[in-house]
């Protein structure tokens, strides 16, 4: 007969003596132990060996799961207590990264950005960028709905920043801190965040957040070539500018990515101010051009 696991509710196998879906010991076995002796204590699963019907443990073997154990089947951050989470520029680029969705199309490749991309900087901060030698939620965003800005240019506001909207790009997303651009051709996103962050943080401490990041997610993350980090001004917020390369994949099919980013702080730390660029490396350059009216001058920022 199964045995429900007193923890997730899941029907186990006989036999079992711990739950394969989250590794928490079953309260019984699934079969009867033999009777006891009269007036005998019955037998612990965790002190005596199982049934002679079963294999038993080695001599010597602890009679439960050893400390290290974790059943394949089951994370423990997945139903525990989470920590807080407050909004930082490293969180907003960890949604980007899980809204990129690379498209392998006919003789080409395509990249979709369903979620938000983040990372700008004024069009000639960003040197030329070569390509990564090629090497995947948070909870993944859902798709927004496009609003391309027709007719000509345009802008875009939220409670932190008003931005620019060059003739023929669209809206991707936003919300109260951020707001994503995607180009005409669809092949690269900018976005734009700002808020409160809590506990306060310099730029210095953001960036090093945002590499120790991206170098776990994308194991071949780094400088991109031929490029630095250095402090600037982005309309009027100072920070940290600097090119991330790495390569995200699809099957058996691999794209390298450049992503220019600025992250920044006010003097207190208290709030954020970031951009993010997304782009293949071998468009980036002609990308950083075409973002140049919303780089130079086209984010304000409210907060």
């Amino acid at each position: 007969m199964a045995i429900a696991c007193a923890r997730c509710g899941t029907q186990n196998p006989d036999g079992n003596k711990f739950c394969q879906a989250c590794g928490s010991p079953l309260a019984a076995a699934a079969a009867p132990a033999p009777a006891a002796p009269v007036g005998a204590a019955p037998a612990s699963p965790f002190t005596q060996p199982p049934p002679a019907t079963y294999a038993a443990p080695p001599p010597g073997a602890p009679p439960g799961p050893p400390p290290a154990f974790q059943s394949p089947y089951y994370s423990p951050a997945a139903g525990g207590a989470q920590p807080p989470v407050h909004r930082t520029p490293w969180m907003i680029i960890i949604a980007v990264v899980v809204g990129l969705v690379v498209i392998m199309a006919g003789c080409g490749t395509v990249l979709a950005f369903s979620g938000f991309g983040k990372n700008t900087q004024p069009a000639g901060s960003f040197k030329s960028l070569s390509s990564p030698t090629p090497g995947t939620t948070p909870t993944p965003l859902p798709s927004p709905s496009s609003t391309p800005a027709t007719g000509g240019t345009g802008t875009e506001s939220n409670a932190s920043e008003t931005v620019l909207v060059p003739k023929g790009w669209t809206v991707l997303s936003k919300d109260d801190e951020t707001i994503t651009l995607e180009n005409p051709n669809g092949d690269g996103s900018i976005t734009i965040g700002s808020g409160a962050q809590s506990p306060p943080q310099s730029a210095q401490q953001n960036k090093d957040q945002l590499d120790a990041y991206f170098r776990q997610k994308f194991p071949d993350t780094k400088d991109c070539p031929g490029t630095k980090s250095s402090t600037g001004d982005m309309d009027g917020a100072k920070g940290i500018y600097w090119q991330l390369c790495f390569t995200v994949t699809s099957g058996s099919q691999s794209v390298a990515i450049g992503a220019p980013i600025f992250v920044g702080a006010n003097a207190s730390g208290s709030v954020y101010y970031a951009v993010f660029l997304e782009s293949e490396v071998s468009n980036m350059n002609n990308f950083i051009k075409e973002a140049a009216p919303v780089l130079d001058g086209g984010i304000k920022w409210k907060v």
